[in-house]
């Protein structure tokens, strides 16, 4: 018999060689965002990871998403954005596999799926007006073309206007309202900036507590996720939420989405994250961990939503929303660029 102390130490490196293998044999998932590691994408992630047994290795990124793809096709297998306009683009560049799903097909609403099956919108939310509880009424509050108002003089806050976020709102903008108009309400919103365009959507907040303005544009989940922060509750506290236009043809909503490379080694793995993305329990999950809106029809809206809505009286937290379909803002994005640059949005004041 061999003595105690070798029988241990084969007993150990058996144990070492099952551990390399198994680690050897999990499948990684490579996935490419421009949101950030810990956050929206974060829980669906886990998710997956916990659910399958693979790894999910990621690359996540500010701007650029679209051209780190061109220059690099095959780096992941996955792209997940939180501006669907860039799938569009991407599309148009041919970096993207057709999704043939017939879950994803059954799942996903027609106007929530990409060109040609490329992709698919995942969840979205609205770009909505924020305001000082102290210092504004959301009686005087209505459109987003009234933000050019000379009452606004001078209150306005808001991120660069060339972040994708407002591009996608500008593209909207002239898609809804034509070229004349769209010019002259993102001209009228930049007379009435309170300062130079700097930091994301949770700095405007801010800056509405601090005093330094008193409107802004923002996201809606950007209001309940500060709420559930001790640090930022004061900012959240300080500013109301109110969705534009709801007399008229509605707010706009901004779309995050997912879609496939051409890379070839893990596309049954690629499948799998983005049926599993459209799948019931991932939407259930995501708008609770999120507070952004399903594009699934029979999932309800995060309450936190609800009672954003309900105080400018709107039932169950779903609004009027003027649908701008990606392709037209894709379409107009290069035109949003060359306006933001011409009228100098994002000069110092």
């Amino acid at each position: 018999m061999l003595p105690l102390l070798t029988r241990c130490l084969l007993m150990i490196a058996g144990l070492a060689f099952a551990s390399a293998t198994l680690a050897q044999q999990q499948r990684v998932l490579r996935v490419i965002s421009d949101r950030s590691d810990q956050g929206m994408v974060r829980p669906t992630l886990d998710a997956f990871e916990a659910r399958t047994g693979a790894k999910v290795d990621g690359v996540f990124m500010g701007q650029g998403l679209v051209n780190r793809l061109e220059s690099r096709p095959t780096e992941a297998d996955v792209v997940i954005t939180a501006d669907a306009e860039l799938l569009e683009i991407a599309a148009d560049r041919g970096l993207l596999l057709p999704i043939v799903s017939p879950a994803i097909k059954a799942a996903i609403p027609p106007e929530f799926m990409g060109t040609n099956d490329l992709f698919f919108v995942d969840a979205y939310r609205t770009r909505v007006i924020a305001y000082s509880r102290a210092r504004v009424k959301p009686s005087e509050l209505s459109t987003y073309e009234d933000l050019t108002s000379p009452k606004w003089k001078g209150r306005i806050c808001v991120r660069s206007g060339s972040h994708d976020y407002n591009l996608a709102l500008w593209g909207m903008f002239m898609a809804s309202y034509g070229a004349e108009k769209s010019r002259a309400v993102i001209g009228g919103i930049s007379n009435n900036l309170a300062r130079t365009p700097r930091g994301n959507d949770r700095e405007q907040a801010r800056a509405i507590f601090e005093g330094k303005c008193d409107l802004a544009l923002m996201n809606t989940y950007y209001h309940p996720l500060m709420a559930a922060n001790p640090e930022q509750k004061p900012w959240a506290d300080a500013v109301g939420m109110y969705f534009p236009n709801q007399a008229g043809k509605g707010s706009f909503i901004m779309r995050s989405g997912v879609a496939m490379t051409k890379a070839q080694g893990n596309r049954d793995l690629a499948l799998q994250l983005l049926e599993f993305i459209a799948s019931r329990e991932s939407q259930d999950a995501m708008v609770k961990a999120t507070r952004q809106y399903s594009v699934l029809p029979a999932v309800g809206v995060n309450a936190a939503m609800v009672q954003l809505g309900a105080e400018q009286g709107l039932a169950g937290g779903r609004f009027k929303m003027d649908f701008v379909p990606l392709r037209a803002i894709a379409g107009n994005r290069e035109d949003a660029i060359k306006l933001v640059n011409e009228i100098r949005f994002d000069a110092e004041r």
